[in-house]
Order: C-alpha cells, then structure tokens, then sequence
C-alpha cells in the first residue's frame, strides 16, 4: 500500500471533513474515513476510500480503540481530525499511537485557544488589535452591558464554544438585544458579545510547528471570487499567537480590516478549516504540510497571489486573455471538476440527504 493510501480522516464536523476530503483530492490522495453517524454522504467523495461510521461519543471518548478496531494504528498511516471534537480527541491520543499523526500540541493550551472568551484575553495580553469584548454568563446579563460606558452598538453576540454560524446574532440595536434575551430558542451560555467592525473580513490560516508557523496564506473571499494578498501584519499577529502557545497544527485566524485599513483579529478556529480547497489554487500541498516536520528554523513559507481567482477570469485565461493564465486556469477548473460530488456537496447542501443511504 502506497503512501497515498494510507491516509485516515476522522470527522467529526462534516462540512470541514468535506472540506479536507477535496482537499485531499487534488493531491491525489485516497482516504480511510471514520466519520460520526449522520455524514454518511461523504462516502460519494471522490478521496474517499474505505468509509466506517460510529457514535460521536466514540471519536470523543474511545478514539485510540476505534482507530485500533480497523486496523489503523500501525506505523505508515496518519491521522488526520476534521471538527473541534476529532482534533481534540486526535492530540489527547496523539502520543499513545503507533501511526502518525497531524502536528500535536497541549490539549488543554489547544482548548484555550479556540475558546472565545479565553482568545479575547490571549490578544489583549499580546497588545494584539481585537475588537472590544464582553464575556457574559447567560443571556439575561446582556441587558446588563447597557449600563457600561463602553458599551455601544453594533454589536455581535456569539456562542462561546461553538461553531460555523451556529449562536452568532447580530445586534444594531436596544430593541435588537432584548430580542435576542427574549428568544426561547437562543439557549447558549456563555456568551462573548463583540464590538462589531464595519468592514470586511480576512482569514490566515496556516499549519504550525512548536510555536513555528511553517506554511500560511491570507485569503480574502467575495461573492464572485477569492483573492490571497500578501498581509504582513495578520502573518505577524498569528505568529505571535503562535509563539505564546507553542501551537501546533492547523489553525484559521479570522480578522476584519475596517475602512481605515486598520485589522482586528476575531477569533481562531484551531483545526483545519472548511475552505481549504482553496489552498489548491496557490499550489499547496496541505495535507502533507499537515504531518509532516520541517527543518530546523525554516522560514515561514508565506503563499500569496493578487490574482483574483473567479469563472470570468479562469476562461480568459485559458484564451491567453487574463491575468490568470492557463496554468492557474487549469487548476481553477481542476478545483471545479476533480470532485463533482463533493462540489455538489458544497454548493447544494440539500442534495447530502439524498446520498446518506
């Protein structure tokens, strides 16, 4: 069996697992898939391999026998997690395993850093730019803020320890806030509250090593398209991050830039992200970037590239005619056509029901 053969996703969120699978693809890697019950669409994905599903509880609380159950804990293959469950899961067994695995670190200091309220007080004490934060118990208490001399709107308030879009509602106003204290629904606890940033939003994700970010990319999403600018202070700010908890492993920070320029760091998303199929079009292979280590005080490979990568511009260049030419034109119609599944997937959410059987 081949080193592309070899590879073992265990997914616990799977819109990220999505994600890495087509990711995976385009390196021309073939997966074993352990996948919590309910994501049994992802098995049409064309880097899918083998595909098992358990109980969540299981990925949380008895990886190391899952992955020994099939076999996969023996030297050659590598692990690699898809959702905070599976990637906290995967480091807190990381050195118990026969396999290799993606860049381990501190379970705990992993924790803190992917918590909100805990990554709000990380930057303040780094002098790192974020946006003025509330932490608050419950929602009730979100009345309270009113009284602060700080406080002011708009605002965001957002779930501490979840996910995607899930708890996050938007506040312009009094009337707004009491709604969302008044919403029979809206359960969380606890809540960050945010000063919100007009403006738009960048992300850096990157893959570190003890401290060390080894390979990272701004990214820069609009309707039509996706850019990857050169930004030397979010890479700056994320190494800083980095330094003070020794991270290792993926990581996606996310930032808004306001109209001055100006950038506020939001949160870190301490896992491999939804959008890494993109990373494809600047050419990186992330998934070996994931495992495997790198020399000693290497330099931090920053990809970057202005071009602005749309449908548009990938058939003038295929004509010679635009900006991308037709070697990147390739690739962004590779990174169309290589998984029709797993586009479908993407874009038409609704369709992952019909192919769960």
């Amino acid at each position: 069996m081949s080193n592309y053969t070899k590879l073992v996703f265990i997914i616990n969120d799977p819109v990220v697992g999505l994600g890495l699978l087509r990711t995976a693809r385009f390196g021309g890697y073939k997966v074993n898939v352990i996948a919590r019950k309910g994501c049994r669409w992802l098995r049409w994905t064309a880097a899918c391999q083998q595909f098992f599903e358990v109980d969540e509880s299981r990925i949380e609380q008895e990886l190391l026998s899952v992955l020994r159950e099939r076999g996969f804990d023996e030297p050659g293959y590598t692990c690699l997690a898809a959702g905070d469950i599976a990637t906290q899961a995967l480091i807190k067994i990381s050195s118990a395993l026969r396999a290799g695995t993606q860049h381990a670190m501190d379970a705990e200091a992993r924790l803190s850093i992917g918590n909100k309220a805990d990554f709000s007080k990380i930057c303040n004490k780094l002098s790192i730019p974020t946006p003025t934060t509330w932490i608050v118990d419950k929602k009730q208490a979100l009345l309270d803020l009113l009284a602060d001399k700080n406080f002011s709107f708009p605002v965001i308030v957002k779930a501490v320890n979840m996910s995607g879009s899930i708890g996050i509602r938007n506040a312009e106003n009094s009337a707004e806030l009491h709604e969302i204290v008044e919403d029979p629904n809206y359960n969380f606890s606890p809540l960050v509250v945010q000063e919100f940033i007009r403006g738009y939003d960048v992300g850096f994700s990157l893959i570190a090593e003890n401290g060390q970010i080894r390979s990272g990319y701004t990214q820069k999403r609009s309707k039509g398209g996706d850019t990857f600018p050169r930004h030397n202070a979010l890479l700056e700010y994320s190494q800083l991050l980095c330094e003070s908890m020794n991270y290792s492993g993926p990581a996606n920070i996310d930032a808004r830039i306001d109209a001055d320029g100006n950038i506020y760091i939001i949160e870190c998303n301490a896992r491999f992200w939804a959008t890494s199929p993109l990373s494809y079009l600047l050419g990186i292979d992330l998934i070996a970037e994931g495992h495997t280590s790198s020399n000693e005080g290497a330099d931090v490979m920053h990809h970057h590239d202005n071009t602005y990568f749309s449908l548009g511009n990938a058939l003038r260049g295929m004509l010679f005619l635009g900006p991308m030419g037709s070697e990147k034109a390739r690739r962004y119609f590779k990174s169309i056509f290589a998984d029709l599944p797993g586009l479908l997937f993407t874009k038409v959410p609704a369709s992952r029901k019909y192919f769960a059987r």
